[in-house]
């Protein structure tokens, strides 16, 4: 007994519909997920016990735009924690300053911590990803309903084929040091491994998501 077209449609259509549903949630979770890893960090056992009271953000860029987006991002994520943060170019108006002038200003504004984070360089690699067929299965009916596997597997179908690709990953490293205002203590470093997976406001959000974290799961924040 032949299949009715009707079945054989509502088959295509349901399986279509899945795959969309699949890919679509898919999408949603990788547009919402942190392509950033930590892949060293160190905090002085001792220094981590002060009593914080604030902290300067200097982002060093070579783009003046590209360092204020990033402090004040970041200054938005520390606040987020309780955190007194203020970004460095509201305070320091040229685009280099020294140690001194800025131990100065951090004592000035009672900023007790000078978080410095540094943009080291990208790194890109080619990865092959080999093409995958999807199949379907079209509902069965009348005799052969219950006719064994090989009556079963006859009615498979070809739902879609992706073509092998070849895609490129940029991995940008970062590296944040926080210091004592007072005595220049280094107190915590950790370097961030991002994959570039968006904007460059994913990727910025990525850097300073991961770099929180670290300070949390270091006990710096609550």
């Amino acid at each position: 007994m032949s299949q009715h077209p009707l079945f054989r449609l509502h088959g295509l259509l349901r399986g279509r519909l899945r795959q969309l549903i699949v890919a679509t949630f898919v999408t949603f979770i990788a547009s919402c997920a942190n392509n950033s890893t930590i892949t060293r960090s160190y905090v002085d056992p001792l220094l981590s016990k002060l009593d914080l009271q604030g902290v300067l953000v200097i982002g060093v860029a070579q783009n003046r735009e590209n360092r204020i987006v990033f402090e004040n991002m970041f200054v938005r994520a520390l606040a987020g924690h309780g955190v007194n943060a203020v970004a460095a170019h509201t305070l320091i108006s040229k685009d280099e300053a020294n140690a001194e002038e800025v131990v100065a200003i951090a004592t000035k504004n009672n900023l007790d911590t000078v978080l410095v984070t540094r943009y080291v360089g990208a790194v890109s690699e080619e990865i092959y990803h080999p093409g995958t067929i999807y199949y379907g299965i079209t509902p069965m009916y009348g005799a052969n309903y219950y006719g064994g596997f090989g009556g079963y597997y006859g009615h498979a179908y070809e739902v879609a084929y992706q073509q092998p690709v070849w895609t490129t990953n940029t991995t940008h490293e970062v590296i944040a040091d926080l210091y004592v205002t007072e005595t220049k203590e280094h107190m915590w470093q950790a370097v961030s491994d991002t994959i570039q997976a968006g904007s460059t406001d994913k990727l910025r959000h990525d850097v300073i998501a991961s770099l929180v974290g670290d300070l949390k799961a270091q006990g710096l924040l609550d």
